[in-house]
């Protein structure tokens, strides 16, 4: 009971710890503790250990792209700027992908779906691929990395299909078949028109579509831009060659 008494004190009397502390007007605040068993100095440590938790958490920027497999500028932007930026900014980054770019979905009615991609069906397997990844990883960074090395311009091919799924795997050590089975399946369509409902919402003209903390920006000079996004930019963005583009 004493335990339950004293966390909810602490709770209650924060907003004026806020000022008796930084006033050191002990009086008053011992007027508020003196049938807690706790001293004066347990609130001000416990306050002060608060503070330390609010004040280490990490600063994040917010990163939206919206691109589609096949776009060679997709491409380019993934491997040369998204994947090197995100290797070096990784926890400074609250990232979210939209697999989906300049493709059409049409209700066939039933919960049935058809899509028409700007590169083929190759392509819209691809982003089906992309967005099963998402889904399966659980983990965006991870996400990056998988899709990327789907996309690397040096794979035989096209790049975004079962072959680079399986090659990435490899490197990565990532079972792919329930990502494949998912692209094959129900659940990649679902996924897909996910994704394509909210690139509608945003009504982009052109991929890869890229904003940082809501601004558009075209991508070429990405992990300096980023940088310039956070009020107190990590050490990764002070390391920056400013003659360095990502």
């Amino acid at each position: 009971m004493t335990m339950i008494r004293n966390n909810y004190l602490i709770f209650s009397i924060t907003s004026l710890l806020l000022i008796t502390v930084r006033t050191q007007d002990d009086e008053i605040l011992s007027n508020y503790l003196f049938d807690s068993g706790m001293s004066i100095e347990d609130v001000k440590d416990d306050l002060y250990l608060m503070e330390d938790k609010v004040e280490t958490v990490t600063e994040k920027v917010d990163i939206k792209l919206y691109y589609e497999c096949l776009c060679p500028d997709c491409r380019i932007f993934d491997t040369m700027h998204l994947r090197p930026t995100v290797e070096k900014l990784a926890s400074n980054l609250n990232l979210n992908l939209y697999p989906y770019g300049n493709a059409e979905t049409t209700d066939k009615g039933n919960g049935k779906y058809e899509f028409k991609c700007q590169h083929g069906p190759e392509e819209c397997y691809g982003n089906k691929l992309h967005a099963c990844a998402i889904d399966f990883l659980r983990n965006n960074t991870k996400a990056v990395f998988f899709n990327s090395c789907l996309m690397d311009s040096a794979r035989n091919g096209r790049g975004s299909d079962d072959a680079a799924a399986d090659e990435c795997g490899r490197i990565m050590n990532i079972p792919t078949d329930t990502i494949k089975q998912c692209a094959k399946g129900y659940k990649g369509t679902v996924l897909l028109k996910h994704y394509g409902d909210e690139s509608k919402k945003v009504g982009f003209k052109y991929v890869p579509y890229i904003l940082i903390n809501g601004v558009v920006n075209d991508g070429q000079n990405f992990m300096k831009d980023i940088c310039a996004a956070f009020k107190s930019p990590p050490p990764e963005c002070a390391e920056l060659n400013q003659n360095k583009r990502y």
